[in-house]
């Protein structure tokens, strides 16, 4: 297996602390939010990342470079970062890959475990992390399921509607794989590239693809947008995390 980390994002929400750095590269728990998500994935087999770059890109080359010999890592420029929204960064990578590989936004933090129940799915569709929790806001990912299948993904979704959360990782099975690329193509010609990629996501499943979820099973996990997230990430997410 191999994963697509999207990385190209300047983190503007985090004030100074990005001034320097991307947001991949803030420190939690003594090492950047890329590292945890590569030392987990590499945990189970995974060793071939696409990382898409974009703002401060050459500061994440050189950290990976210096940091891990042992995996193969191949990176894809983002030149619209500061025009364009995840979507493009998504397709810009799906576009060259072939063959199954996972999708993570490189600003979340993740016990193990939630990776292992997304990694150790047998679905052959695509496959999305949901943590099924009430108490969602208007700024979450939001979605609805029947049964095993995702029916909306959207932040638009009424709070109340809602089942849970999507966490920012995706299994992309060999089944889903060409679906996705024609329909990140789709999405950006009706809404243009400034849109997330979960748009995508749903024009699948408009279009009839079964979406599929694996649940964080209350394992601590978290989003890093501002300085509050931040705060709770490392005197929260990260000791839950590390206490496994």
């Amino acid at each position: 297996m191999q994963a697509v980390i999207l990385a190209a994002g300047m983190g503007s929400r985090l004030g100074t602390l990005t001034e320097k750095i991307p947001k991949a590269l803030i420190d939690v728990g003594g090492k950047p939010l890329i590292a945890h998500s590569i030392e987990i994935l590499r945990e189970s087999g995974v060793r071939r990342f696409v990382i898409v770059t974009g703002y401060r890109a050459y500061k994440i080359r050189s950290y990976l470079e210096e940091h891990y010999d042992d995996i193969d890592v191949e990176y894809v420029h983002n030149h619209r970062y500061e025009t364009t929204n995840n979507i493009y960064s998504l397709y810009l990578a799906a576009k060259q890959i072939t063959g199954p590989y996972y999708i993570l936004n490189s600003d979340i933090i993740f016990h193990p475990g939630i990776f292992r129940n997304i990694h150790e799915s047998e679905k052959e569709n695509l496959t999305i992390s949901v943590d099924f929790r009430e108490n969602l806001g208007e700024e979450e990912m939001k979605v609805v399921v029947e049964d095993e299948r995702v029916v909306e993904i959207s932040k638009k979704i009424d709070p109340a509607r809602a089942h849970g959360e999507y966490i920012g990782i995706t299994k992309v099975t060999e089944r889903s794989a060409s679906a996705l690329v024609e329909s990140l193509e789709e999405t950006m010609d009706v809404h243009g590239k400034r849109v997330f990629y979960e748009h995508a996501f749903q024009m699948m499943i408009d279009k009839g693809h079964e979406v599929n979820y694996a649940p964080t099973s209350g394992l601590a996990w978290t989003e890093i947008d501002t300085i509050e997230d931040l705060i709770h990430a490392r005197e929260e997410v990260y000791p839950a995390i590390a206490g496994r």
